[in-house]
């Protein structure tokens, strides 16, 4: 009986314990629906009390009817219920991801922040071993390691989730086939929503679950998809069981500090081979998160730890890796070759500034406002960056010019940049200006400078007129006659 099996799940994970509130993600398809109805069954028997959470992603004509179902069902059930919107193909577009990654990571970002909200302790979703063998599959297909292989975890540790003991993501059906909910809900007379992308082959997924796993299973394998699944779990124990073997010979060999981890060379060489891809994996991810490194750059660190010779460097996304005589040293990038690796892709920016304009710096968190000002305006005091006063005018400026309109730009530091404060003797280079501002090393790249170029004067380089959110330029002066651009910094 499906009952039975989903309270051994719940019972040999430990996914919930008396006094939780679960906080129930309802897509309105099967799964989802079955999730709902069990856990309402069970709600006794393990003393948990339900939330209910719909995320329409706006991109099915029939979106709004979904909701309108879950809102109906949790009514039905006497449920509290939430629902949110997002543009997911939107979201895609202008974080150039797939729509299918995108909308994961807004489902989860919705039902992180709705637990948060209502003191959920878990936040159940409804995966199935079928879910679980396609996802072994796919990763397989890619060529993931042996932490990708064990798939989707039963339980997941989430940090929005409040007083969470064995974690805040939990799956009660990961055990249990799709076709044994599509019974439960058909014995029990249940509706539920169909989503016609389920079925569109131009999704990997779908074709994996459609065609991939159907084929094989009939040629190789008619339990296949309990196979795999099995296959994952045990990658998972041993995942768990080297993660923790990692930890120990990590902590024996690095030093840690805020912005910089070293390692022993010779150390790390009498390890095994999968253990130093783990340690490197590990100094990488406490100083700067695994975002954007992949297995080449965890090679190239094994390549310069056994062939590299001391002084030698390697830029990584945001991360210098140096050697240093029997030391390797993992810091976060600052130098002048780290600076130039940022310009040729990781985290430079630059764009052109039309007056008056609006442009968002997605690099630097924020959006720069420009205009020109009247000059009979009455100014508040605060906007007018006239005084002797070398100090940030905050994040609306006034800047004054001669002549025409000069040609300016926003964009990141760069190496060699120097700025003359309004009101100092003279100028500094930049990275000194931050520093004795108190900008951390690693926000540096990503404050914005207003700059004009010089060409027009005989010069060759840019001038420096505001250090958005820090300070104006003594060039940026208004006199009496001047005219002046007014700017606004907006962060998002």
């Amino acid at each position: 009986m499906l009952t039975s099996k989903v309270i051994r799940t719940i019972d040999r994970y430990r996914m919930v314990h008396p006094g939780d509130r679960v906080l129930v993600g309802l897509s309105g398809g099967a799964d989802s629906v079955a999730l709902t109805e069990l856990l309402v069954e069970l709600k006794p028997r393990f003393g948990i009390s339900l939330v209910l959470a719909h995320l329409n992603h706006g991109l099915r004509a029939e979106a709004s009817e979904d909701e309108a179902f879950c809102r109906s069902l949790s009514e039905r059930l006497s449920l509290p219920f939430v629902s949110g919107r997002v543009d997911v193909f939107e979201r895609a577009r202008r974080n150039k991801r797939s729509i299918e990654a995108e909308g994961r990571n807004a489902r989860y970002e919705f039902l992180e922040a709705q637990a948060a909200h209502f003191g959920a302790q878990r936040i159940a979703v409804g995966h199935t071993l079928d879910d679980q063998a396609e996802t072994f599959l796919l990763r397989l297909l890619r060529g993931s390691g042996s932490r990708g292989l064990g798939a989707i975890h039963p339980v997941k540790a989430v940090k929005a989730v409040t007083a969470v003991k064995d974690g805040g993501i939990v799956r009660p059906l990961i055990e249990v086939r799709r076709r044994e909910i599509e019974g439960y809900l058909e014995e029990r007379g249940a509706s539920f929503r169909e989503d016609p992308s389920n079925a569109d082959p131009r999704f990997t997924r779908n074709r994996i679950r459609h065609e991939e796993l159907p084929r094989l299973s009939s040629a190789y394998n008619p339990r296949l998809v309990e196979t795999l699944a099995r296959s994952a779990s045990l990658l998972r124990d041993e995942e768990e069981w080297m993660e923790a073997e990692t930890r120990e010979a990590f902590d024996g060999l690095a030093a840690v500090s805020r912005d910089e981890i070293r390692l022993d060379k010779k150390a790390l060489s009498r390890r095994p081979l999968a253990l130093r891809r783990r340690l490197i994996r590990v100094a990488i991810e406490r100083l700067r998160g695994l975002g954007n490194v992949s297995h080449r750059h965890i090679e190239d660190v094994l390549a310069l730890a056994e062939e590299g010779q001391s002084g030698r460097e390697l830029h990584l996304p945001e991360l210098v890796v140096e050697l240093s005589f029997d030391q390797m040293r993992f810091r976060l990038g600052s130098t002048a070759r780290a600076w130039k690796e940022r310009e040729r892709g990781y985290n430079g920016f630059e764009y052109r500034l039309s007056i008056p304009s609006r442009v968002r710096i997605p690099e630097g968190r924020g959006t720069l406002s420009a205009r020109i000002e009247e000059l009979n305006r009455a100014l508040p005091d605060r906007e007018l960056p006239n005084r002797d006063e070398p100090q940030p005018f905050g994040n609306a400026v006034m800047l004054g010019f001669d002549g025409r309109v000069p040609e300016l730009k926003v964009r990141s530091p760069r190496p060699g940049d120097r700025f003359h404060p309004l009101g100092a003797p003279g100028s500094k280079p930049l990275s000194r200006y931050l520093m004795d501002r108190k900008v951390s090393r690693d926000s540096r790249s990503r404050v914005p400078l207003v700059v004009r170029g010089l060409s027009s004067l005989g010069d060759s380089g840019e001038e420096i007129l505001w250090v958005v959110g820090h300070g104006v330029s003594e060039a940026s002066r208004v006199s009496p006659g001047s005219s002046r651009l007014s700017f606004r910094w907006e962060t998002v």
